[in-house]
């Protein structure tokens, strides 16, 4: 196809694309608003919140690693559509369950909700194929942020929600409706973003070798990248998730909790993209090393205090420094890697993530009732240390391009 036609293609799959991870990331803003408070609420103990983060983020992990080969296979439409589908579905599963009062049914929609998070998450894929590393992070930062108005509104939202119905049920029903406009979007894809690949790759014709990921994980860019974000969202979820539940034991009320989680979105997505612009400007590495530190410092700050608007800002600091380390991470393993493998390297990524997630949020829940939130930050800033050590020795001479050993390993390398 000729460029102008290449060109108009990528920017309709660009804009379907950022409307249906607006209609994600909205939804994720309005399932933490809920999902903590609710199942503390049904099971009067504090650690099956972090059971329930648990299960989620073991759900995403599994979902991130299969939708993320399956996309490789057969393209990016498929996988994101599974995705939206079942984030949708597990909705109006959790409506049932908080109808009935009944917190194992509850716990039991973590499993879909995490399966559809994991795999709709990999929108980034998508749009990652259609841009060259030098337009890379801006545009992946351009996508982190459409979810910014429902991420930071929705929780405000289901507040309110609550309030004029007088029903904790009334709000879950927000998931399923946004999700239709996900859903949606997603199937309208054409063509498939995979098939504007940078490079031209199309499904079943990739002209460079698809590297398997043992081999993909010898490169130490790569792997710094992995173990970085790894960690940073560990500290998030487990942060975020008892962040909550301390706010409502103080007296916070629903109100406080939902400006405190709205606050921590607007750090994860608001300026995600500025944040891709110094990116490509700059460099992935110093984006990746200053989001260690600011969630390290947002961790400590946020844990280390009872009063709601500290609380606030410390969430707000862990939310930016993951946004950075986010897009540092997803930055650096699309430059390098081609569009054959690219969904798996990514959906391992998110495989890593999500375990690691799971444990930062399961041993929160506990560690929140035998300990309090403060050992929680604490632990939390420290598992920084290790990852940022990891990227400190690595070279990137230009954005996007890292030198290993002798060899710059470039975007869509041959």
């Amino acid at each position: 196809m000729d460029e102008a036609t290449r060109v108009a293609l990528v920017r309709r799959n660009t804009v379907l694309l950022i409307v249906a991870q607006g209609a994600l990331l909205a939804v994720s803003g309005i399932f933490f608003t809920l999902v903590v408070v609710a199942i503390v609420d049904l099971s009067g103990r504090e650690r099956w919140a972090g059971v329930l983060l648990a299960l989620f983020n073991v759900a995403a992990a599994v979902s991130a690693l299969l939708v993320g080969r399956l996309m490789d296979r057969v393209g990016r439409r498929p996988g994101l559509a599974i995705g939206h589908l079942l984030y949708g579905l597990a909705g109006l599963a959790a409506a049932a369950a908080v109808a009935a009062g009944s917190p194992w049914g509850l716990l039991a929609t973590a499993v879909p909700f995490g399966a559809g998070y994991g795999a709709a998450i990999l929108g980034r894929v998508a749009v990652a194929d259609m841009y060259p590393s030098e337009q890379r992070g801006r545009v992946v930062g351009i996508l982190v942020a459409a979810g910014t108005l429902g991420a930071i509104g929705g929780p405000p939202v289901v507040a309110g929600i609550e309030r004029l119905a007088d029903s904790i049920v009334a709000p879950w029903f927000l998931i399923p409706a946004l999700e239709v406009v996900g859903l949606a979007a997603v199937l309208a894809l054409r063509p498939d973003p995979r098939a504007l690949a940078v490079g031209g790759q199309t499904p079943g014709s990739d002209p460079v070798r698809a590297r398997p990921l043992r081999e993909l994980l010898r490169v130490p860019p790569l792997r710094a990248a992995i173990v970085t974000i790894g960690v940073a969202q560990t500290s998030m979820v487990a942060v975020m998730g008892v962040a909550p539940i301390v706010i409502d034991a103080y007296g916070g009320g629903s109100l406080a909790i939902a400006l405190v989680i709205s606050v921590h979105m607007a750090g994860m997505f608001a300026v995600a993209p500025a944040l891709g612009a110094l990116l490509d400007r700059y460099g992935r590495r110093p984006g990746l090393l200053a989001g260690g530190a600011v969630c390290a410092a947002g961790a400590l700050l946020g844990s280390f205090t009872h009063v709601t608007p500290l609380v606030g800002v410390g969430l707000f600091l862990v939310g930016l420094g993951w946004s950075a380390c986010y897009l540092g991470a997803t930055a650096a393993i699309s430059d390098l890697t081609v569009a054959g493998e690219r969904g798996g390297a990514l959906g391992f990524t998110d495989l890593f993530t999500s375990l690691a997630s799971a444990v930062g949020a399961l041993a929160g829940g506990f560690v929140l009732e035998s300990a309090g939130i403060a050992v929680v930050g604490a632990a939390m800033a420290a598992l920084m240390v290790p990852a940022l050590l990891l990227v400190l020795p690595l070279r990137e001479p230009v954005p996007g391009q890292w030198r290993v050993r002798t060899a710059t390993i470039a975007d869509e390398p041959a």
